[in-house]
């Protein structure tokens, strides 16, 4: 168990995943509802065959030593806990490279990020059935999957926050429709505005064409969460950007599908020789 702690106290949980041969750092983002336990699949992977090491932190808001679960202090507080933490890694490992890494609302993020001073400090992206913006036409437009998720309030309180009153920003906005017998325990299910906005870049079009790291962008075709056939118009104009879309592959299979995880690890070890 690995924790690292932010100028106001809270102990942020990340698992770690060693590889034995390798400098170089992999910091890999969860999605929406869940913590990093359903990524280990993927970060086992890389580590396993000493492409980096892999971390997967839980993001403030979510996993099991969180105190106030689906909600955060302010629009952003994310990048702010991962400046600190990524600073001090930096630190620590001046002679690696790092990779950022993100799946579904952790792509999101990783989007968020690329647009800060954080950009520096990667090499590569790594963008998995990534959330590019609920207004994105990456997100179905019939009423189901992560369209469904989403309640009516999310469009008002977002009027209200672009005149800057920001009252409502703790009312729920998000609700996970895993059906309860499926639920493990660990699942962050509704979601503040204030946290669900931080999972995703405001203004996406500018967020793609301004990606300026080998970034691989990947897919599968069965995605129930995503529009995969709307991934690559939206990237298409950046050359930093690899888009693969693979077959016979939902949203989370993505970071436990043999084939994916094989495509992952060549892209990540053809690339990272370049940089």
């Amino acid at each position: 168990m690995h924790f690292y702690t932010t100028n106001d106290g809270y102990r942020h949980f990340y698992q770690k995943y060693p590889a034995h041969t390798s400098n170089d750092i992999m910091i890999l983002l969860h999605g929406i509802s869940e913590n990093h336990r359903y990524l280990a699949p993927l970060a086992s992977y890389i580590a396993k065959r000493n492409i980096a090491t892999v971390l997967t932190p839980d993001l403030r808001g979510y996993g099991d030593f969180c105190p106030k679960k689906g909600d955060i202090d302010y629009i952003g507080q994310h990048e702010d806990d991962l400046k600190q933490f990524i600073t001090q890694l930096k630190k620590d490992h001046q002679d690696s490279r790092f990779i950022l890494a993100g799946h579904s609302a952790g792509g999101g993020s990783v989007l968020r990020l690329s647009e800060t001073e954080l950009a520096d400090a990667f090499d590569l992206f790594l963008l998995l059935a990534p959330l590019i913006h609920f207004g994105a036409p990456t997100v179905p437009k019939e009423n189901t999957g992560f369209r469904r998720a989403i309640r009516n309030n999310l469009s008002s309180i977002l009027a209200l926050n672009e005149q800057n009153i920001t009252k409502n920003n703790d009312r729920i906005v998000f609700e996970n429709q895993k059906p309860e017998n499926l639920r493990h325990g660990s699942e962050t299910i509704s979601l503040s505005y204030r946290l669900f906005a931080s999972r995703y870049p405001v203004h996406y079009l500018n967020t793609i064409a301004n990606l300026s790291k080998p970034t691989l962008l990947i897919a599968g075709k069965e995605d129930e969460q995503f529009v995969a056939t709307a991934y690559e118009p939206l990237f298409q104009d950046n050359p930093y950007v690899d888009v693969m879309i693979l077959e016979d592959i939902d949203h989370d299979g993505i970071v436990s599908d043999i084939q994916a995880l094989a495509v992952i690890g060549q892209w990540l070890q053809n690339t990272i020789i370049e940089v």
